[in-house]
């Protein structure tokens, strides 16, 4: 009767085990519940289950299932690789370090234990920790492009970007149609300062996968970075297609939109990235910097009223902006106020002494306009 019982339990794992990888979780779960309740100290059937509610991002019921599989069979490795990708998603990290420590523990010369959990490192900012893990992996298995890339990323992080595009140029020939990593070589290139390069990378990154939003952001980046606004404004509207909601495409295309001097489609584009992200406090400076193009000083005050009150401690050019603003206006007064606080924050930022002088000597403040400009000169060398 035993023996019929198993025979039956497994035959209900295999439906089980088929209905997910077509995808049908719910009857996948009801089969498996099935198998529980005819045997319920069945360590597969657990982490059948439990993987089944990871699919279906019941990640409670997930872990759950996966703790009484392991549970039942302590050296179930793979059990504590999936606990490791259902706290991935969870965001946490610790736990899947600690879940990927267990499966390392059963097996050693687990490359993709090694990958997941150096990738967990990375994602805590732990990027030598990182490093070294996926060493290992690449040791184990140095045929994974992932890992490569990977690695390539936290190399990154760390500045060591000859490393990093090391990394990425293996994941690439191992791999040759890697969107991402042809996509973070170009970042390399990119803070390397070599944007043809960058920018090349990105058209393989977009040819393989045309609905790369991140990738058309990055090549407008680059083509900003060279001058070529127009190019640059054709790629961040390609990403914003994409991704209606991408904030940095909609702020960078304002920046872009300065540099050729639309200033109210610039305004346009920084007016999205505030309602997509009200505390964006860059899109309310540059807001408040296209407004005073277009002479409206009003509304760049406004702007830059709200920069400050987002970022009081790291408001020097927001202070410089709107006191050069109330200075222009006749309001010296406030613009000295606004100067002041700048100044406060930066001592040695030259603008603010150049404006404040300017707005002393308006008001008759001989002897202040003076020093100012005397210490405009100390610290400019004019």
């Amino acid at each position: 009767m035993v023996e019929n019982n198993e025979v039956r339990v497994r035959e209900i794992v295999e439906r089980g085990l088929s209905l997910r990888k077509k995808g049908d979780v719910d009857a996948a779960i009801a089969a498996l519940d099935r198998v529980i309740a005819i045997y319920p100290n069945d360590a597969v059937a657990y982490h059948s289950r439990g993987f089944a509610y990871f699919v279906f991002g019941e990640y409670a019921k997930a872990i759950a299932d996966l703790d009484r599989a392991i549970a039942i069979d302590p050296n179930n490795a793979m059990a504590y690789h999936t606990k490791g990708i259902t706290y991935a998603e969870m965001g946490e990290h610790d736990k899947v370090i600690a879940a990927y420590d267990c499966a390392i523990a059963i097996n050693p010369n687990d490359a993709v234990a090694y990958d997941n959990r150096g990738y967990a490192y990375r994602n805590k900012r732990e990027h030598d920790k990182a490093i070294a893990d996926f060493d290992r992996a690449i040791a184990i298995n140095p045929n994974d492009a992932v890992t490569y890339r990977r690695r390539g990323l936290a190399y990154g992080a760390l500045g060591k970007h000859a490393k990093a595009k090391a990394d990425f140029d293996c994941a690439i020939a191992l791999k040759p149609d890697y969107a991402a990593a042809y996509h973070n070589r170009g970042i390399v290139y990119s803070y390397t300062g070599e944007h043809d390069k960058a920018i090349a990378d990105r058209d393989r990154a977009i040819r393989i996968d045309p609905d790369n939003a991140m990738a058309y952001h990055d090549r407008g980046q680059d083509y900003a970075e060279i001058g070529q606004y127009d190019r640059a404004i054709e790629n961040y509207t390609r990403a914003i297609a994409i991704n209606p909601n991408y904030t940095s495409a909609y702020y960078n295309r304002g920046l872009a939109y300065t540099g050729v001097g639309e200033h109210d489609r610039a305004i346009a584009d920084f007016d999205r990235a505030i309602a997509i992200d009200p505390n964006h406090v860059a899109a309310y400076h540059n807001r408040g910097r296209a407004y005073a193009s277009i002479r409206e000083y009003g509304k760049a005050i406004a702007a830059w009223d709200r920069a400050i009150a987002i970022a009081p401690n790291s408001a020097t050019r927001y202070y410089c902006g709107r006191g050069i603003a109330y200075h222009i206006i006749g309001e010296h007064d406030k613009a000295i106020a606004d100067l002041d606080c700048a100044i406060a924050l930066k001592p040695d930022y030259v603008h603010a002494y150049r404006i404040r002088a300017s707005a002393h000597k308006a008001l008759g403040n001989t002897s202040q306009a003076q020093a100012d400009t005397q210490k405009y000169h100390e610290l400019s060398g004019e």
